[in-house]
């Protein structure tokens, strides 16, 4: 090996041992942020939730619900494209406990979580890695539409196939992917056609379309229906995601996410008032993760209850 690749795989070891250690502290800090948003916005988000009634935050409640099914359908739709006959329930623990897993700072223990999961339920190493990398990069996709064609008023409708961009190099490069795959990993199954991935956008579409109008609802009952269109404040909120899911330091980009909406929708209502409706957003956003988590953990101890006794 040459000094200059001894060098520079030296240089890459470094920077990997920095970010270890960094991330954590860079999550604890913005988690310190938000605690402290949550702390100093206190009195508004109250009454943020004071200003919604009953049967609204119902109808949000089961919009999160839905939401949180047809995204497991999704995901496992996705593996059964593969090959894999896996159940719904499996699927749903899987995600959940990702999900969980992702709020530890450093942004890669989300995806080592669900690769477990996968690998316990019989999904291949390497087909755990092509699916989690195919779901991610879809579902990424259907938030960069949502973020870009809501915010296209604001910056141009001609950055609207931005956010498509992805998914048509994926659909481009398909057979290219499965060309390599086969190559390399010949025991892997084969990528799913482009038909099934084209499904799985439009269903991931459809989630973060329901997403948005949670948030926009919330939003629309705390400052009333008129000052946000609907797809500026959708765009928002997508672009907010978007910028959350970049930032690895931030557990479940807790932080950064409601920064950006309150940026991206300062123009449009106060400061401080976007930033509680965002952080109350996440509140409940975070309180529905950890009953499907609760719900994903009961039905596991049954299953395994039910598996003793046969």
């Amino acid at each position: 090996m040459s000094t200059s690749s001894v060098l520079i795989s030296n240089f890459v070891q470094s920077i990997k041992k920095l970010r270890a250690k960094l991330s954590p502290v860079f999550g604890v800090i913005i988690l310190g942020i938000f605690i402290y948003w949550i702390f100093n916005y206190r009195k508004i988000i109250i009454s943020t939730f004071g200003d919604i009634s009953l049967s609204e935050l119902a109808i949000i409640l089961i919009l999160f619900i839905t939401i949180g099914i047809f995204t497991v359908f999704t995901f496992v739709a996705l593996i059964r494209d593969f090959g894999y006959p896996i159940e719904f329930i499996d699927g749903h623990h899987a995600l959940y406990y990702s999900q969980l897993a992702s709020m530890i700072p450093g942004g890669i223990w989300g995806y080592a979580g669900l690769a477990g999961v996968l690998w316990s339920k019989g999904v291949s190493k390497v087909d755990s890695i092509l699916v989690i990398f195919q779901y991610t990069l879809i579902m990424l996709t259907a938030c960069a539409v949502i973020g870009v064609t809501g915010l296209a008023s604001i910056f141009g409708w001609g950055y609207a196939i931005i956010g498509g961009l992805p998914f048509i190099f994926l659909l481009l490069g398909r057979n290219w992917l499965d060309t390599n795959r086969r190559n390399f990993f010949p025991g892997s199954s084969s990528l799913p056609s482009n038909l099934s991935l084209l499904k799985i956008l439009i269903y991931g579409i459809i989630i973060w379309i329901m997403g948005s109008i949670c948030f926009t609802w919330l939003l629309y009952s705390s400052i009333g229906y008129e000052g946000i269109p609907f797809w500026t404040s959708s765009g928002a909120y997508a672009a907010g995601y978007l910028g959350g899911y970049i930032a690895f330091f931030a557990p479940s980009g807790i932080g950064v996410s409601e920064g950006l909406v309150t940026l991206i929708l300062s123009p449009y209502v106060a400061t401080e008032k976007v930033m509680a409706v965002a952080i109350s957003f996440r509140i409940i956003q975070t309180i529905v993760i950890w009953c499907n988590i609760l719900v994903a953990t009961l039905f596991r101890l049954k299953k395994n209850k039910s598996s003793l006794f046969k």
